[in-house]
């Protein structure tokens, strides 16, 4: 299974702010592959990209369950320490892009998102 983190990288130039306006399809994004063995269809795209946000913000802690898979699995594949997962980056797994918000995640619909 594949997981792909984008951290999305704000334009002070544009006046964007991946932080504070939230994720916008087409805005660069350095993004991070980390495989995970097994399909991890036990757990939601959501629930995925949860359990990436906790692994990523808890770098010093051992969470438990997929949040934990993904941070070893993280500190085993990616060779430079990644900041921590927040408002505006995305998480990709089962197909489907998920958006950190403020408060939990938005699923991106690229077709809508593009019009909006």
């Amino acid at each position: 299974m594949l997981i792909t983190l984008g951290f999305t990288q704000s334009d002070p130039d544009a006046g964007y702010s991946s932080f504070s306006d939230g994720y916008r399809v087409g805005v660069p994004q350095l993004s991070v592959t980390v495989a995970l063995e097994g399909d991890g269809s036990q757990f939601t795209g959501e629930q995925w990209a949860e359990a990436a946000f906790v692994a990523s913000n808890h770098a010093e802690a051992a969470p438990a369950g997929p949040a934990r898979a993904l941070q070893l699995a993280m500190a085993e594949q990616v060779s430079t320490r990644l900041r921590s997962l927040s408002v505006g980056d995305t998480v990709t797994v089962h197909g489907q892009m998920w958006a950190c918000t403020g408060i939990g995640w938005r699923r991106v619909d690229a077709d809508r998102d593009a019009t909006t």
